[in-house]
């Protein structure tokens, strides 16, 4: 992906004795067109074009001027990424921990909710998941299904009632029975709407949550971004990615960096085991190797 940047950077570099910026940015400019055609969003191109130029402004080209080069890359993505969030950290002083989940329809969210309730479950949390998407009777049941195939505990409302009295009753009953954990589904949609913008709003007054998650879908490749800045008017605390094992680890990578958001873990497989941290130095060593 970052191959030709690489090359003409390091031979710069070898001509010159050393970088001066606004060589730099010359070569960046020079490479733009290809470097988006190649998958590198035109926010983040910026971004690294800057950092980098100032990284490698008056270095002198010592010892191998590639590795200067890579590892000024390196660098300045590494720097622009957010520490990725550990499940091991969501638990606080108050029980239950309440996350809520939302996305677009289709990206993975119910599964990805169960395989978090599993991993927290057998790190010896009690887990419960809420069914708060009472519009669509197959979200709810495919939800409950999974949750029966992990021995997850589910708690749904009637079809047609208000999402956040489903999730005050949730609340209420977490409490009284000692779930350390409440997970929250909400309703999917194809797109946003004022309605979607204030039920979720309005869901987040009632649970006062103490993570909001974002679920995106590792297959829509750099489509994520905008699926990112699409639930910036509700708001969110860090993102999960899906389908890492087919999309692969550069779209995590590039939508934490572009929400400026941590990643919770990405999805690698349809079995409520796939879960996984996310090593953001694995994406950047796939940019720099492609």
């Amino acid at each position: 992906m970052l191959g030709s940047l690489i090359d003409k950077l390091s031979s710069l570099g070898i001509a010159k004795k050393k970088w001066s910026k606004k060589d730099v940015l010359n070569i960046f400019s020079e490479l733009e067109i290809e470097l988006l055609s190649r998958g590198i969003p035109p926010s983040l191109f910026e971004r690294i074009r800057d950092r980098v130029s100032i990284k490698l402004e008056g270095v002198e080209t010592r010892g191998d001027p590639r590795k200067i080069v890579e590892d000024a890359i390196r660098e300045a993505i590494l720097e622009m990424t957010p520490k990725p969030l550990m499940v091991e950290e969501l638990k606080g002083e108050r029980k239950p921990f309440k996350v809520v989940f939302f996305g677009f329809n289709g990206v993975g969210k119910s599964l990805s909710i169960v395989k978090l309730a599993k991993y927290l479950q057998d790190m010896g949390g009690r887990v419960l998941v809420v069914s708060a998407d009472t519009y669509r009777a197959a979200a709810g049941e495919q939800l409950e299904g999974y949750c029966r195939a992990a021995g997850i505990s589910i708690f749904k409302g009637q079809r047609g009632s208000d999402p956040s009295a489903v999730c005050f009753d949730a609340m209420s009953m977490a409490s009284a029975r000692g779930y350390s954990h409440l997970l929250i589904d909400t309703a999917g949609r194809n797109y946003l709407n004022k309605n979607l913008i204030e039920e979720l709003r309005k869901i987040f007054r009632v649970v006062e949550p103490d993570l909001r998650v974002l679920v995106l879908d590792g297959v829509a490749g750099n489509d994520v971004l905008s699926q990112c800045d699409s639930f910036n008017e509700v708001g969110y605390d860090a993102i999960i990615v899906t389908k890492v094992d087919a999309g692969g680890p550069i779209v995590p990578l590039f939508a934490s960096i572009h929400s400026g958001k941590p990643v919770l873990f990405v999805g690698t497989g349809q079995s409520f085991s796939d879960i996984a941290t996310f090593d953001p130095r694995v994406a950047v060593e796939l940019i720099l190797r492609s």
